[in-house]
């Protein structure tokens, strides 16, 4: 038997960081975009899809009543942020999705953790256990990886410079053995004076790894 379908609004700003939104939609929710704070009135479950959680917070505490549901979707942010929210008789949760079907949630009762866990199941995902207090190191490990992949990215393209083909270019770049011993012989030959920096720090990491 299918879950009840829910009025779902959700606020948003120029930080929009997921498609929680979205989600929800595929899902069969009923989701529509909402701009003032007294507009909550209407709707069920309230998401916030925003870095600056505690100014929407902030502004929908007083509009809010006992039995609503409010979400947020920050990864730095823990669940005591929505505090205002769960004094206004609110049931407070979180969710950040990793990856394609991995999500962080957090909730204060059981209740909140009961409907967290069935909203991540109507979108596909399956809950991987953090704390609260491990959030902001893991949003850090995540931009770390991004930072990678963008490493990733401008090695794919140095070499394709040279090669003119980018799938040979991929092909070496995903290929390339991990090292700790960087040959700092190349060093001058790199002429882009960013990418010459960028070799040199990670072959000074990369010594400093290997000594540990």
């Amino acid at each position: 038997m299918q879950a009840p379908r829910l009025r779902v609004g959700f606020f948003a700003d120029v930080t929009h960081i997921t498609d929680v939104p979205e989600k929800l939609d595929l899902a069969g929710h009923h989701v529509t975009l909402l701009h003032d704070p007294q507009e909550i009135e209407d709707y069920e479950l309230i998401v916030i899809e925003s870095d600056n959680v505690e100014g929407f917070v902030e502004k929908l505490a007083a509009f809010a009543h006992r039995g609503q549901m409010f979400l947020h979707t920050s990864l730095t942010h823990n669940i005591t942020v929505m505090d205002p929210l769960e004094t206004a008789g609110g049931i407070v949760m979180s969710a950040h999705p990793i990856g394609q079907d991995r999500w962080v949630v957090s909730s204060v009762d059981e209740l909140g953790e009961t409907i967290v866990g069935l909203l991540v199941g109507e979108m596909g995902g399956s809950i991987i256990e953090i704390t609260d207090a491990q959030r902001p190191e893991l949003a850090a490990a995540l931009a770390y990886a991004k930072m990678l992949a963008s490493l990733r990215f401008d090695a794919t393209s140095y070499l394709n410079e040279f090669l003119g083909d980018i799938q040979i270019a991929d092909d070496l770049v995903r290929g390339a053995e991990v090292s700790l011993r960087p040959d700092l012989s190349h060093y001058d030959a790199i002429r882009d004076p960013n990418r010459k920096q960028l070799f040199r720090d990670m072959a000074q990491w990369a010594t400093q790894k290997e000594n540990r």
